[in-house]
């Protein structure tokens, strides 16, 4: 998951505009240091998700990594988004979701992740395009390497 900034920005900036999201980022997994660090954002108010490490024992990502799955979450409180993930905090996020980005051998790479400043959940088929979009990242991954 070593794409340019200028991909990320325009990847993620595109799928902002179509989920309907007021915030976008890619976080890459690294398995051996088992760490979550954010790398390229869209919708941000600022920089500071460039400064996040998470564990995958640790809030809404780390729910992603350990159940391999999407989740979604709505906090309402800045208590609720301290408990929930500093992204969600850092950025004000109430509704946020995550879905992992996976190698052909289902190995966790990182995490692609759409968040909204108001409470209105993502539908179905929002978080359909969300998984679809990571599968591509998946596949420009692969093909990249």
């Amino acid at each position: 998951m070593n794409a340019g900034d200028a991909d990320w920005e325009v990847y993620l900036s595109e799928l902002l505009k179509l989920s309907g999201s007021d915030f976008c980022s890619v976080a890459s997994y690294d398995t051996s240091a088992r760490q979550i660090r954010w790398i390229a954002a869209s919708g941000n108010t600022n920089e500071k998700f460039r400064h996040i490490v998470n564990r995958p024992s640790q809030g809404m990502t780390g729910e992603v990594i350990r159940i391999a799955r999407t989740v979604q979450k709505i906090c309402t409180t800045d208590e609720q988004r301290r408990n929930s993930d500093s992204i969600m905090l850092a950025e004000r996020l109430i509704v946020a979701a995550a879905t992992p980005i996976s190698t052909a051998n289902n190995e966790i790479v990182g995490i692609l992740l759409i968040g909204r400043r108001t409470d209105r959940l993502y539908t179905a088929t929002e978080l359909t395009m969300l998984e679809n979009a990571a599968k591509c990242l998946s596949i420009n991954t692969e093909t990249a390497s």
